[in-house]
């Protein structure tokens, strides 16, 4: 994936990890309740205004959530004439890998969501919204396609394209579980192909 180059982008990311690690810190040493936008904001040395303008909620300075981004060169890679399942799962992965704001190594996120389950669903509603930004980016290049267009289809490619991405969504899931231990980048889309022949020998399976 592209990194920042500029300054401007430095410091933003700079600032993002800030609060983060503020947010994250606060919860796990002292509780999630003594999180509070005011304390994260001048731990990371800004306003409370600035913190609006990288998280709209405590709970995502804490999980350290983003919103769902579409890397430009996996994009450009994403061939909906080529094996739909392995391309689109590639595209799924790094769509999925933009919300969480980078590598978890020190198994942050793991130990702030077994302490408070309930911010799952914080995260739940993100991985929604890249489910809904990829329906959209396969149905358009469906529609593009001459060879998708050539053939007969019962279902519209909006519908496809919605069901397309909650099958892979179910092994871009397998995948993150797998990979909870190490969850770099190497390591998921490294496990990725094998998530992958498992969902297609399952669906053979149910044939």
């Amino acid at each position: 994936m592209s990194q920042p180059t500029s300054l401007r982008d430095r410091k933003r990311a700079e600032t993002w990890n800030a609060l983060h690690r503020a947010a994250a810190g606060t919860a796990l040493s002292r509780g999630l309740e003594q999180v509070t936008v005011e304390a994260v904001a001048a731990a990371a040395g800004v306003s409370c205004r600035t913190f609006f303008n990288y998280f709209p909620t405590k709970e995502d300075a804490v999980l350290g959530l983003r919103e769902p981004t579409v890397d430009e060169d996996m994009l450009a890679a994403y061939d909906v004439d080529g094996d739909l399942l392995a391309e689109t799962g590639r595209l799924m992965l790094s769509v999925m890998r933009s919300i969480q704001g980078g590598d978890d190594e020190a198994g942050y996120r793991r130990e702030l969501l077994a302490k408070y389950p309930h911010l799952l669903h914080r995260r739940f509603q993100y991985v929604t919204k890249v489910e809904q930004l990829l329906t959209g980016l396969v149905a358009d290049r469906l529609r593009a396609s001459a060879r998708w267009q050539a053939r007969p289809h019962e279902f519209e490619a909006a519908e496809t394209a919605r069901m397309l991405v909650m099958m892979v969504g179910a092994g871009v899931r397998y995948v993150l579980q797998e990979t909870i231990a190490h969850p770099t980048r190497a390591s998921q889309f490294a496990a990725l192909d094998g998530g992958l022949r498992l969902m297609r020998d399952v669906l053979e399976e149910l044939q």
